[in-house]
């Protein structure tokens, strides 16, 4: 049967929910686009004799242009970016980003234009194997600290960040003498799997070990919402990963932050 594409509906929410369900973690983004942030997205999906053979879809709050996969060898991958930027003209005009396990890198290698890739870690963690860090220093960041995390975000240049962050889950932050001095927020909070993010620390600050302690506290939050939590970290960045090998996560797959233009 020949692939056919459709916008995602309540008819296709639910096997599409079971397609990417399958691997909850490789497929985290695509999940969480689907589900928590659908209102911002354009996805769609393409099929066969009823069936799904992948989804694409494309997170419009980003600073930056980008789009996600997840597509069964053969036609479905070609269909749903020619059908994905249909619907969204600029991204067949731009520069995009994704970042994708790094076997969907290869898949995705022979339909567009690849600019540059670099290798980030997904680095997981459970309830049995994060090791709290304690601080006196952190609490759970509120609506009224939005400016001082868009200040931070700003210092950090944190490009995924964004003044909806507390809606897409929680978030902490380190004070000194009353100044946001570190945080760690969520990137996205489903039922399935929860991505923490937006990890800085202010210069003025380092080495205090604020960061970790505030993604230690998050961690302990999110598993509250989910069985699943994880971080990225790029792959040459040994600092940061020592850092959150000591809190208890370790690298379940490598992943790559793509740069590319659609043909």
């Amino acid at each position: 049967m020949p692939i056919e594409i459709v916008d995602l509906d309540e008819r296709w929410q639910s096997e599409t929910l079971l397609y990417l369900r399958r691997s909850p973690y490789r497929n985290a983004i695509p999940l969480s686009n689907v589900t928590q942030l659908r209102s911002r997205c354009d996805v769609v999906v393409a099929h066969s004799n009823g069936f799904v053979q992948g989804v694409a879809s494309h997170y419009r709050d980003l600073a930056f242009l980008g789009l996600t996969f997840v597509a069964e060898p053969g036609d479905s991958l070609p269909a749903l970016l020619e059908a994905l930027s249909e619907r969204v003209p600029a991204l067949g005009d731009s520069r995009l980003t994704t970042v994708i396990p790094e076997q969907r890198v290869l898949q995705m290698a022979g339909h567009v234009a690849l600019e540059s890739v670099a290798i980030e870690l997904q680095m997981v963690v459970e309830p049995e194997t994060l090791r709290p860090r304690e601080s006196a220093t952190v609490r759970r960041l509120r609506g009224e600290d939005l400016p001082a995390m868009g200040e931070l975000a700003a210092i950090g240049s944190l490009l995924a960040w964004g003044p909806e962050s507390l809606e897409n889950g929680p978030a902490f932050g380190a004070f000194v003498d009353g100044r946001l001095a570190a945080m760690a927020s969520t990137r996205f909070a489903t039922p399935d799997v929860i991505e923490i993010g937006n990890i800085v620390t202010h210069p003025d600050y380092r080495r205090r070990g604020l960061a970790a302690a505030c993604t230690s506290a998050l961690a302990q939050a999110c598993f509250v919402l989910s069985p699943r939590v994880y971080l990225m970290v790029m792959a040459d960045n040994q600092p940061a990963f020592d850092v959150y090998r000591s809190l208890g996560f370790w690298p379940a797959e490598r992943f790559g932050f793509v740069q590319f233009r659609l043909r």
